[in-house]
């Protein structure tokens, strides 16, 4: 290799928040970093969007939990450890209310407290309310179970704090083989009520029939240790503050730097090379794309084991996402409280995938909405006063033939096929009709509309998985999600296909047990013990002025045309 390729002691590829966090503990330990982002904007799905410099839009931050300064939530305890915790500000959801659900004849609001859960669904379903409350409780065992560990279940010795509980460590086992639907039989659940503790895990977008009991309990504990909670400043904060550790402590980022291939000689990496040939050389390569990208395309099959291969090509996808963005001259939390809404126009959602496995679309499927405005109360870093932002998501077949042909990854175009616009018509006007049919008010007052399709998020993302792999019980745990550290040497995964899941908070998570892998040290353990290792006086001052959305914009390097391997004429 030339001695003019440019090295450093670790390449992270993708700048979703799990690849930020690898990256911005390993540039505080003192490693070389370098991440590389293909898209004009880091944060991956936690990036925000602006339009007419009027409104902005958050592509997948609705909501985490256990957002409270100074406690040991996954979170906070992160952003602690790495000196940015009280540089983010939250916006604490309705605890009466952090989402209200609307079904065919029966509607209810999801407080963040297990009672509170079963009161409220014990009233809107007054004969399944014993077998109701029965749920709740075998949830609560389960999610409380989750305390003792106070950590993602991403390896057996992460399960010791449960050694001398054999009871809920059996019931977490057990959450995690049977799908939720067995629980709702053996406690003689109606179909209504079934739908209804279905409902509330809706954006993970697994069927009923695979969903484990296990994720709804995690998932509700999650919410319901220490509240709901939503960056008030817009998700783009948190890949802000990551990125100003990484740069601060001399980690470098790039975007418009979309990586062709992560090389590999004679089973170890050696770097990366860039789309236009550009080559750069590291020992260390931290791949932040899905388990599919990663080794079926920037890797190759021809420097994998056959049953690897075989076990990535057999890694189910789930259905993918259909986002509709909407801007209205109207103050939403005036007279709303910060929740979220999840319709559902169905009781039976099974049918929903039933019918996408068909490689149809069901209009009557979920669909939530999630109001940036309403989160926060009506406080705004930046828009329109007196104006709401609103997001709405459903789940749609992700198959290219559904949307008319077309593959973003390899370049093909797809946005100006008529088949595709059809379609994206079509689904929008649905999804729009059904956001004002539960907020009336915005009748009369969208000022701004547009949407993004799963080609629209593999365009910006390079992945169609926007909560990485199938959620179910055979992908879910130590031997059945990826683990960080791969077969080939210096390679490593970080993001939603490893066995830290997805989520804001496991993927953080997650990035924090990459780095842990590299380094040799558990360093979560080291933040809830209190230990920062980031330099926070490194770390540049917040003004006034400060804004997330620049910090994350505007880190291309213009290069010049790569003329053989290894060899790279600079711009002039």
């Amino acid at each position: 290799m030339s001695s003019s390729v440019p090295r450093h002691d670790v390449i992270v590829v993708g700048s979703g928040l799990g690849g930020l966090t690898t990256a911005a503990c390993l540039a505080a330990c003192g490693r070389s970093v370098l991440v590389l982002e293909q898209h004009e904007m880091l944060g991956g799905c936690s990036q925000v969007f602006r339009r007419r410099k009027a409104w902005e839009f958050d592509v997948g931050v609705h909501y985490v939990g256990g957002c409270v300064p100074g406690s040991d939530g996954l979170i906070p305890t992160v952003l602690r450890g790495l000196g940015v915790e009280d540089r983010i500000a939250w916006s604490r959801m309705d605890d009466a209310g952090m989402d209200t659900v609307q079904l065919p004849e029966h509607a209810f609001r999801v407080p963040t407290s297990w009672e509170g859960l079963a009161d409220n669904l014990a009233a809107a379903f007054p004969a399944d309310a014993d077998g109701l409350r029965r749920c709740v409780a075998h949830l609560r065992l389960i999610g409380e179970g989750f305390d003792r560990i106070n950590d993602v279940p991403h390896a057996v010795g992460a399960m010791l704090p449960l050694a001398r509980r054999p009871l809920e460590l059996a019931q977490i086992v057990r959450g995690l083989e049977q799908p939720i639907t067995a629980l709702f039989a053996r406690n003689g659940l109606s179909p209504q009520a079934s739908a209804a503790l279905v409902s509330l895990v809706h954006l993970h977008n697994t069927p009923p029939d695979r969903t484990p009991a296990l994720l709804v309990a995690a998932l509700l504990r999650h919410y319901f240790k220490a509240g709901a909670f939503f960056p008030t400043q817009g998700g783009q904060v948190l890949a802000a503050n990551l990125t100003e550790v990484i740069r601060s402590h001399g980690g470098a980022v790039r975007t418009k730097a979309r990586v062709r291939s992560i090389d590999v000689v004679a089973g170890r990496v050696t770097g990366v090379t860039l789309d236009e040939g550009e080559r750069i050389a590291a020992d260390v390569v931290v791949s932040n794309a899905d388990a599919h990208r990663t080794f079926l395309d920037l890797v190759g099959p021809e420097h994998l084991k056959a049953r690897t291969v075989r076990r990535i090509r057999r890694f189910e996808r789930p259905h993918s996402i259909f986002s509709l963005y909407l801007a209205a001259d109207i103050d939403l939390s005036a007279t709303r409280p910060a929740t979220n809404y999840v319709l559902h126009r169905r009781y039976d959602q099974q049918t929903t995938f039933d019918l996408m496995d068909r490689g149809r679309w069901d209009p009557d499927g979920w669909l939530a909405i999630s109001s940036p405005t309403l989160k926060t109360g009506g406080v705004r870093h930046f828009g329109t006063p007196g104006h709401s932002s609103i997001e709405a998501f459903t789940t749609v077949p992700d198959d290219p033939a559904f949307w008319g042909g077309g593959d973003p990854y390899a370049g093909e175009d797809y946005e100006d096929r008529p088949a595709y616009q059809e379609r994206k018509a079509e689904v929008e006007a649905v999804m729009l009709e059904r956001t004002l049919e539960a907020l009336p008010e915005l009748r009369g007052h969208v000022v701004w509309q547009e949407s993004a399709t799963p080609q629209t998020h593999e365009r910006y993302t390079l992945s169609r998985m926007p909560y990485g792999p199938l959620n179910s019980k055979e992908q879910i745990g130590p031997g059945r999600r990826l683990p960080v550290r791969t077969e080939i040497d210096g390679l490593y995964l970080a993001g939603a296909s490893t066995v830290f899941l997805y989520g804001i908070a496991f993927t953080m998570r997650g990035g924090v047990g990459t780095a842990s892998a590299i380094v040799g040290r558990d360093l979560m353990a080291a933040f809830h013990g209190g230990e920062v290792i980031a330099d926070r006086a490194a770390l540049p001052d917040h003004g006034p002025d400060w804004d997330p959305f620049f910090v994350c914009r505007r880190h291309a390097v213009k290069r010049g045309r790569a003329r053989r391997d290894g060899e790279v004429v600079s711009a002039a």
